[in-house]
């Protein structure tokens, strides 16, 4: 049901701004919106001020996935280390999930402004923190990088300063490449007056040689020609010191590295506060929004807002107790206004809601709540397109469970709720199919349950009859739809013309079908549905001339034959509830296949013989993680082709949608649910918004 909407229009002192917004926000049911424009007044600027929110928020939910990413690494380093002879002690703090929404009184809500400069701090605490590991980091590659260029060297005992030229000798160090090794050996050994020293000839690439003055010049040409690359070392330390030293800065910054994942995880007690600091800079944010869409003089302003009519008087008196200095109104949405959609249903309805605002949200004053018709048909052919009534057991006891388990706060977990009433669609539907894990129930006394088998016989012309059966009422109905739309706008005439005709060649056809299959020796139920089929046709084009005068009257008339066409359309959308036979069948062969590889497995494996239990445990696994496949791909499809048999078929013949969903003012929180304390209806305004974190 889409609920009466009223408009407040109100004038205050500027100075009383902050409290009527508190209390606006404590109601949870007036989305404030832009005034609209009012000579002589001037709205303000917010937008550093939102910048800022917008900046510390993200901060916090820096902090958040770096928390995340530090349990990792405090889990990682104590399973690496827990045999060495210091080990890393990994001891968690007991913190609440970041996923997690909590639900909170709006004082605690309040409060968490009191703690802002102190969380903050930490933040940025957290922040030095990183960026600290990330120096780390750098320094940490540049020592691996720098020991490994020392290894090379490693074959050299003295300090690299001690090889340094003299008056009749010079020395070279450094590298060529392996496959160059030879070439500077064998030019070596053709040289007297030089030595060289070549560790692990045709591996390694560093080299030292002394040489004679003499031959410096061909020696350095030479080594050009070579692609020599001189040592880039110097000091006072040997190469084997220098690894020393290295290692021990690597200790180092490993402990250093230690000691900050320690100091970031402490943080983790803050996790609960950060949560309610990041929602508190979101509704400072719509505050900001808020007061930027005011109309403001030197010490006014005008705020205007959207209400459910049926809380005028909770928000009056709110408004009385905030301040005798008010002036303000309650007025209907003028013709042409965009009015926000609030759908209020009951309990079984309401998760299904989601499923319309993925597609758009009912227009106020125009559309009808399609909700409570469009949950029942999704509920329906959920069912039908699983058809394992065991499947359905799971996804019923799985989905509810875990909704009952979790116990989400109002507004999530509702696509739980949808898999688990999908799952009680499918157990009716699987056992009028025979559907139990694809297994053979003959003679069980679920065979008695089976009213058909899609899989033998005429089964699967059956099951496509159905299929098409229920398209046809599915369409039925949403053209049904569309004429009470039609007479609640008092437009009983073209209610007639777009359904009533299309109504009565239906049951034309519907007639003429029955005398020609079943009631043949009653001729006149066949020459009726002619009649009715033909007079629908008729009625089409000769509505089409309503409102026509003269030669547009004739043109009316002929133009409507064209109308006729639509039955086309009709048909090919029936033809697409082909798929609730296709996904029907699919599953229950698959299952089928899942069952024919076990059999075929066991049959490897002579009956009667202790063997057997291997063929057992081999198939537990293949029978497990087959039909896990087949009923998560099963769902999933399910859930899909269902929004697309709702979203084209049915919403296509009477559905407009692009409203705007009511979120009232400072709702639209990600971690904390608000509470009020008089709140007696939790789900009445969670239950219009949508739920995309689902």
């Amino acid at each position: 049901m889409i609920v009466e909407m009223k408009k407040l229009v109100l004038i205050g002192h500027r100075e009383n701004t902050d409290k009527l917004l508190s209390a606006l926000h404590r109601l949870k049911c007036v989305e404030v919106t832009k005034t609209r424009e009012i000579d002589e007044t001037v709205r303000g600027d917010f937008s550093a001020a939102e910048d800022k929110l917008r900046a510390d928020r993200a901060r916090i939910e820096f902090a958040f996935s770096f928390l995340k990413e530090q349990k990792k690494k405090a889990e990682a380093l104590a399973k690496r280390t827990e045999k060495a002879e210091q080990p890393f002690i990994n001891t968690p703090i007991e913190a609440p999930s970041v996923k997690q929404i909590v639900r909170m009184s709006f004082d605690d809500f309040d409060r968490v402004a009191q703690k802002e400069a102190e969380l903050m701090a930490n933040v940025a605490d957290l922040e030095e923190i990183a960026s600290r590991e990330r120096e780390i980091e750098q320094e940490k590659l540049q020592a691996k990088e720098n020991i490994a260029a020392h290894e090379i060297y490693k074959f050299l005992k003295k300090a690299y300063d001690e090889y340094s030229d003299s008056a009749r000798t010079f020395v070279a160090i450094g590298c060529v490449p392996s496959q160059r090794a030879a070439e500077l050996v064998a030019f070596a050994e053709s040289q007297p007056l030089m030595e060289i020293q070549l560790p692990d000839v045709g591996k390694s690439q560093a080299f030292a040689l002394i040489a004679h003055r003499d031959i410096e010049e061909a020696t350095r040409k030479k080594l050009q020609e070579l692609d020599y690359s001189p040592l880039q070392f110097a000091g006072d330390k040997s190469p084997l010191k220098n690894i020393e030293e290295l290692e021990k800065e690597l200790a180092s910054l490993e402990l250093e590295l230690e000691e900050l994942i320690t100091r970031a995880l402490v943080k983790e007690m803050f996790i609960a506060d950060f949560k309610t600091l990041f929602d508190f800079y979101q509704v400072r944010i719509e505050r900001g929004k808020a007061l930027g869409g005011f109309a403001n003089t030197k010490q006014s302003f005008v705020l205007e807002a959207w209400l459910p009519a049926k809380d005028e008087e909770r928000v009056k008196k709110a408004i009385d107790g905030t301040s005798d200095a008010f002036a303000y109104e309650f007025c209907e949405p003028e013709e042409g206004e965009v009015a926000p959609t609030f759908v209020k249903n009951n309990p079984i309805v309401t998760p299904y809601q989601d499923i319309t605002n993925m597609y758009s949200a009912p227009k106020y004053g125009y559309d009808l709540d399609p909700n409570p018709v469009m949950s029942f048909f999704y509920f329906l052919l959920f069912g039908m397109m699983l058809a394992d009534a065991a499947y359905g057991l799971i996804l019923a006891i799985g989905g509810l469970a875990t909704y009952l388990f979790k116990k989400p706060v109002p507004g999530k977990g509702r696509l739980l709720l949808i898999i688990g009433m999908g799952g009680i669609s499918t157990v009716i539907w699987g056992a009028i199919f025979g559907g139990w894990f694809g297994l053979d129930i003959s003679g069980t006394f679920l065979e008695k349950l089976q009213l058909i088998k899609p899989l033998e016989g005429n089964g699967p012309l059956i099951l496509l009859g159905i299929s098409f059966a229920l398209g046809f009422v599915h369409i039925v109905v949403g053209m049904l739809m569309n004429a009470i739309n039609l007479l609640r706008k008092k437009r009983p005439m073209d209610a007639f013309a777009e359904v009533g005709t299309w109504y009565i060649i239906f049951t034309g056809i519907i007639l003429l079908a029955v005398g020609l299959l079943f009631l043949k020796d009653v001729p006149a139920v066949k020459y009726v549905g002619i009649a009715l089929a033909a007079a629908g046709a008729l009625l089409i084009p000769i509505c089409n001339m309503r409102g026509k005068k003269g030669a547009k009257k004739a043109m009316g008339f002929l133009g409507g034959f064209g109308k006729l066409y639509d039955g086309v359309n009709i048909l090919s959308d029936i033809l697409s509830y082909a798929r609730l036979f296709g996904l029907g069948l699919s599953g229950s062969v698959v299952a089928l296949v899942v069952n024919q590889i076990c059999q075929v497995v066991l049959g490897f494996f002579p009956q009667g013989s202790a063997l057997i239990a291997i063929g057992y445990i081999i198939c537990v696994p293949i029978f497990l993680v087959g039909h896990v496949f087949n009923i998560a791909i099963s769902t999933l499809g399910a859930y899909v082709h269902n929004c697309r048999l709702q979203y084209i078929e049915f919403y296509g013949k009477f559905y407009e949608g692009g409203g705007h969903v009511f979120v009232p003012y400072g709702t639209n929180t990600k971690y904390t649910y608000l509470v009020s304390p008089n709140e007696n209806d939790p789900l009445r305004v969670r239950d219009a918004s949508p739920s995309p974190a689902e």
